[in-house]
C-alpha cells in the first residue's frame, strides 16, 4: 500500500491508504459521533450521523463508507454538521416512541447519549407515535419495535458473525421493521440465541429479558474470564453485582471471535440448579450435616482399610473438565501420588483412551488444526456433531464459511440436526456405521488418484472388486452419496473435518479413520497442522491429557472393583448418562465434591460444596491448544471448600502430618506459556492405518 496524507481539522497526518475517513479519525483520537457503526461489522452508512465535509465536494459526505484519498482536507465538526447532526437526531427520536426513562438502556444507549452530545432538549418536528408491536415471545430476549432505529447493526451481526442471517427487514419508509425470517415471531423462527444481536444494539430494542434493568445508570464494571461451557474457551466479559452475575458478553476472543453461544452467553448467568451450602453425609435415607473435619476423618478411614491397603487401585478419582488446570493437577496427583492408584480420569463424555491411541498423544497435545483455519475452509465434514448443542460457536464458523464462502458442507450423523438443512450431502447413517463410510471414502478418494496410499497388492486387488452396492450393504447409506463425498473432499482446497462426540466416545477407530483421510490427503493447515479439529467438551479436555493417560474409563468401570471413589466436579453439567451412574451405585464409598445440585447426589455418600465458575481462576487450555488464563469474578462463598486444601488435609490425617505431599505446579509444557500462547504440538505422525480398508473388505 502507498502513502497517503489527509489533513482533519487542520492536523496533517500520514498513513497507509486503504482505511475509511472515520478509522483514521478513530485512529487518531478525533471524535465522530456514529450510530449504525459498528467495529468488525461491514459499514453501510445508514445514519448519516457522522457525516463530515470535504474541500471541493458540494455536500457531506458519510466518514464510515468513504475511504481516505491522499491530499483530503477534512472537517469534522462544522456549523453546519452539527446542525445537520441534530436535525437526523430529531427525527430519529420523532419517528418512534423513545421514552428513555422507561428503557432498560437508558443510561446506556447511545442515541442517549447522541442527542445529550448534541444539546438536544426538544425535537421541532412532529412525532409520529406509531402503534409499534412488542415481540415478546422469544424466552431470553425481547424485540420492541417502538425503540428500533434501523441500524442493521443487528442484522449484520447475525449474518457476518453468526452466520446465521435470521434478520433482516421488511417493508418500506416510516413502515419499515425489523423481522425474523420472514415475519414469524423472534421466539418461532430459526434464532439460535446466541445474544449478539443484543450486544450490538445501540438502543433499548433488542434486550435481554432477565437483565434489562441491571445496569441502569450506574457505569457496569466488567470482569475479563474464561467461558467454561465447552472446549473452545471463548473469552468474556461479566458483569457482577451483589455476587449476581448479570450478563455475559463476548470480550473478543479466542482468535478475534465475537460470538457466544446459548449455553455460554445465558446458561452461565441463569442456573437452574440451586447451590450445595452445606457438608453432609447420607445415613439412610437421610442427609446428616457434617463438619469438614469429620468427613476429613472419614475419608481418611475408609482409605486405611485392608484391601485398599494391599491394593490401591481400589480407589478412583474422576474429575470435571470444566475444572481450571491447577485444581485438575492436584486431584490427579493426590490419586497416583499420595494413594498410589493409576485409576482417574476426567469425564469428559470421550473415551480418553481412544482419543489417545488415534492422535498418538504422549502427555501433548496433537498438531491439529485451530479456529482460524475454520474461517479459511471451503469445505467442512461433520463427524457426529450436532455443533448447535455442544459447540455453538463452532457452528458459527461453519455457517459463515457456508453462506458468505459457499464451502461444502457433509454432514454424517445418524441424527437430523439444525445444520442438516444447510448440506450439500447428509448421510444419516445407522451408530456405529462411521467407520465403514469413512473407509469407503478413503476407497473412493484411492481409485481418484487423491490418497496417496501404498496397499498390499491383496488389498489393492480386494479393493478393487469392492462394488457400491456391497458399500451400500455395509454402510447403509447410498454409495453414490459416499462417493460424491469424497468428490467434495477431493476438490476442496482447504477441507477441514470436525469429530464430535459422537465418534470421540466409540474408541479409536472413528478419529483413525478420520485421520486416515486428512494424511493420505496430506490436508495441512499453513503453519503445519492436520486440517482436522476434535471437539472436546470439556473447557479443559485438553489441558487435562497433558497430566498423562488415565487410568479408569467410568464406562467400563467393574462392579466392585472400587471401594472409594473422589468425584470432582465443581458445576458440572447436572445430567450424567444413566449408564455411569449404575456403575458408580456399585462404589462403596463416594464422595461428590461439586457446586450445585447433581445427579451424582444420588448415589454419594458424602457431598461437599465447592466454588462455582465464577468463583475460581486458574489456567485452561482450549481445543486448540491455546493456553488461557481465567479470572476470578467473585470471591467463593463461606461454605465452599477449596478441593486443593481437602486433599492436603486427607493426606496429612492419613498418612500423618509429616506427609510431604503438596499440591505440584500445573505441567512443565504450559507452565512457561503466557495467556494466548499456543501448547506446542507433539511432532510425530503416525503412520496411515489400512485396518479400516481390511475389514470393509473382509465383510
Amino acid at each position: 500500500m502507498s502513502e497517503i496524507r489527509v489533513t482533519i481539522n487542520g492536523q496533517e497526518l500520514t498513513l497507509e491508504s486503504g482505511p475509511t475517513i472515520l478509522e483514521v479519525c478513530r485512529a487518531n483520537g478525533i471524535h465522530v459521533p456514529t450510530l449504525c457503526h459498528y467495529d468488525g461489522l461491514k459499514d453501510i452508512g445508514a445514519c448519516r450521523l457522522c457525516i463530515v465535509e470535504i474541500q471541493g465536494q458540494r455536500r457531506p459526505v458519510p466518514a464510515c463508507t468513504t475511504p481516505a484519498e491522499n491530499n483530503m482536507v477534512i472537517r469534522t465538526h462544522t456549523p453546519l454538521l452539527e446542525d445537520l447532526r441534530r436535525q437526523t437526531l430529531e427525527l430519529i427520536f420523532g419517528e418512534r416512541n423513545h421514552i428513555c426513562p422507561f428503557c432498560p438502556r437508558s443510561g446506556n444507549c447511545e442515541l442517549q447519549t447522541a442527542a445529550y452530545e448534541h444539546h438536544m432538549d426538544h425535537v421541532r418536528y412532529d412525532y409520529l407515535f406509531p402503534q409499534l408491536p412488542v415481540d415478546n415471545s422469544h424466552p431470553r430476549i425481547a424485540l420492541d419495535h417502538n425503540r428500533c432505529i434501523l441500524c442493521t447493526r443487528c442484522i449484520r451481526a447475525c449474518d457476518q458473525w453468526v452466520g446465521a442471517h435470521v434478520l433482516d427487514l421488511d417493508h418500506r419508509g416510516s413502515a419499515t421493521l425489523l423481522i425474523a425470517d420472514e415475519g414469524v415471531p423472534l421466539g418461532e423462527s430459526s434464532c439460535v440465541s446466541c445474544g449478539t444481536c443484543v450486544t450490538v444494539c445501540p438502543t433499548g430494542a433488542l434486550f435481554e429479558k432477565r437483565s434489562a434493568h441491571w445496569q441502569g445508570r450506574l457505569p457496569l464494571e466488567l470482569t475479563e474470564t474464561i467461558c467454561p461451557s465447552c472446549g473452545v474457551g471463548c473469552r468474556i466479559n461479566a458483569s457482577v453485582r451483589h455476587r449476581q452475575i448479570g450478563s455475559v458478553t463476548s470480550a473478543g476472543g479466542p482468535n478475534g471471535n465475537c460470538v457466544l453461544c446459548e449455553r455460554g452467553r445465558f446458561g452461565l448467568v441463569n442456573p437452574k440448579r440451586g447451590r450445595i451450602d452445606e457438608i453432609k453425609a447420607r445415613r439412610g435415607a437421610q442427609w446428616i450435616k457434617r463438619s469438614l473435619n469429620e468427613v476429613v476423618r472419614e475419608c481418611a478411614n475408609r482409605l486405611s482399610t485392608a484391601p485398599i491397603h494391599h491394593d490401591p487401585s481400589r480407589v478412583i478419582g474422576l474429575f470435571s473438565p470444566r475444572l481450571p488446570l491447577e485444581t485438575l493437577a492436584a486431584c490427579q496427583s493426590f490419586i497416583t501420588r499420595v494413594v498410589g492408584s493409576p485409576r482417574w480420569s476426567i469425564v469428559d463424555r470421550a473415551d480418553a483412551a481412544g482419543v489417545r491411541e488415534a492422535l498418538d498423544l504422549d502427555n501433548r497435545l496433537a498438531p491439529l488444526a485451530g479456529l482460524n483455519d475454520l474461517d479459511e475452509s471451503d469445505m467442512f465434514l461433520l463427524l457426529g456433531c450436532n455443533l448447535e448443542r455442544s459447540h455453538g460457536v463452532i457452528a458459527s464458523y461453519v455457517r459463515r464459511g457456508v453462506l458468505h464462502r459457499k464451502a461444502k458442507l457433509v454432514k454424517v450423523n445418524p441424527r437430523h440436526t439444525w445444520l442438516s438443512d444447510w448440506t450439500d450431502i447428509s448421510l444419516q447413517i445407522e451408530r456405529g456405521k462411521d467407520t465403514v463410510v469413512l473407509a469407503a471414502m478413503l476407497k473412493y478418494l484411492w481409485e481418484m488418484g487423491r490418497a496417496k496410499l501404498t496397499l498390499p497388492p491383496e488389498l489393492e486387488k480386494k479393493l478393487r472388486a469392492l462394488d457400491d452396492d456391497e458399500i451400500t450393504r455395509q454402510a447403509g447409506v447410498p454409495a453414490a452419496d459416499i462417493r460424491r463425498a469424497a468428490e467434495l473432499y477431493a476438490n476442496a482446497k482447504s477441507p477441514m473435518i470436525l469429530c464430535g462426540r459422537g465418534i470421540t466416545r466409540r474408541g479409536s477407530a472413528g478419529i483413525t479413520a478420520a485421520m486416515n483421510l486428512v494424511k493420505a490427503c496430506r490436508q495441512k493447515t499453513p503453519t503445519g497442522r492436520w486440517r482436522l479439529m476434535e471437539l472436546s467438551m470439556g473447557a479443559n479436555s485438553a489441558g487435562a491429557r497433558l497430566l498423562g493417560p488415565a487410568g479408569v474409563d467410568i464406562r467400563m468401570l467393574e462392579p466392585q472393583s472400587a471401594d472409594v471413589a473422589f468425584v470432582v466436579l465443581g458445576d458440572e453439567e447436572p445430567t450424567w448418562e444413566r449408564d455411569w451412574m449404575e456403575r458408580l451405585r456399585t462404589v462403596s464409598f463416594v464422595v461428590a465434591m461439586i457446586a450445585r445440585e447433581h445427579d451424582v447426589m444420588d448415589i454419594a455418600h458424602v457431598v461437599i460444596p465447592t466454588a462455582s465458575w465464577a468463583e475460581r481462576e486458574g489456567t485452561f487450555v482450549n481445543l486448540e491448544g491455546r493456553v488461557q488464563k481465567s479470572t476470578r469474578l467473585m470471591d467463593p462463598a463461606p461454605y465452599c471448600v477449596d478441593e486443593v486444601a481437602f486433599f492436603e488435609s486427607l493426606a496429612k490425617t492419613w498418612r500423618g502430618p509429616y506427609c510431604g505431599w503438596s499440591a505440584p505446579d500445573i505441567p512443565e509444557t504450559i507452565r512457561h506459556l503466557a495467556d494466548g500462547h499456543m501448547v506446542p504440538c507433539q511432532p510425530k505422525e503416525k503412520p496411515i492405518d489400512l485396518s479400516g480398508l481390511e475389514k470393509m473388505v473382509e465383510e
